[in-house]
């Protein structure tokens, strides 16, 4: 173990390529374990869980960023010597996966709109794009979190079936109301009103089968929110 070996711990402090390649090969199946597996964790009071990677290109693009982070200079000098490397390298791992979660997390609140409460007459109904606009920040972490909502968005609209696509563009891309969608469909108001609602349940399963919406629950007047701690 690297932190039984004075001149290998020594080596890998130092960077040198031959150390961490032995880093790697040594401690790369831990790793594995713990990105296919998963964990659970604690974020902002609520219990988390990590259900693992979902495909190789994942998995393999994980792993990397985990030694990436273990390999940098500042990583290597805080490594003390004395704790199993394993338990270090599984922390490193584990911290980069909850990173990941909050950023995602952070896109879509930010992004995502509640339908607001009736102000006036609760029958009638308004309706707000299921995403507002996303442009650039110029900060390339955090324009890929946004670019990857767009493309799970696109991927949702397009697995949708034609009388609901429909729906869903007039709906939530246009914002026409319900009476404006039947003038331009001939869908009757209960037709467009299951469609709508139908959409707005599966958008909610998908984006928490991609990871978003971890700590929201769906409800019928605003659809989403936030779950709070006591």
């Amino acid at each position: 173990m690297l932190e039984d070996d004075r001149a290998w711990l020594d080596a890998y402090r130092r960077g040198d390529r031959e150390a961490l390649e032995r880093v790697y090969r040594a401690y790369a199946p831990q790793v594995a374990t713990v990105l296919r597996r998963g964990f659970s964790f604690e974020s902002a009071g609520r219990a988390c869980r990590f259900h693992g990677v979902r495909s190789e290109f994942d998995f393999e693009d994980r792993l990397h960023d985990v030694f990436a982070r273990a390999f940098t200079e500042r990583a290597r000098l805080s490594y003390d010597g004395l704790t199993p490397f394993v338990v270090y390298i599984r922390t490193i791992a584990k911290n980069l996966i909850i990173d990941d979660f909050r950023k995602k997390e952070r896109v879509l609140v930010e992004y995502s709109v509640e339908l607001p409460e009736p102000a006036h007459d609760p029958g009638e109904d308004a309706s707000e794009p299921l995403l507002g606009h996303v442009a650039t920040t110029g900060r390339p972490e955090y324009d890929r979190g946004q670019s990857e909502v767009v493309e799970l968005v696109q991927r949702f609209k397009a697995g949708l079936a034609e009388r609901e696509r429909r729906v869903y563009e007039l709906r939530f891309e246009r914002t026409m109301e319900h009476q404006e969608i039947a003038q331009a469909t001939g869908l009757s108001a209960s037709k467009i009103k299951t469609s709508e609602e139908r959409i707005r349940t599966r958008f909610f399963r998908f984006m928490r089968q991609n990871g978003y919406f971890k700590g929201y629950v769906q409800e019928q007047r605003g659809w989403l929110r936030a779950l709070r701690g006591a």
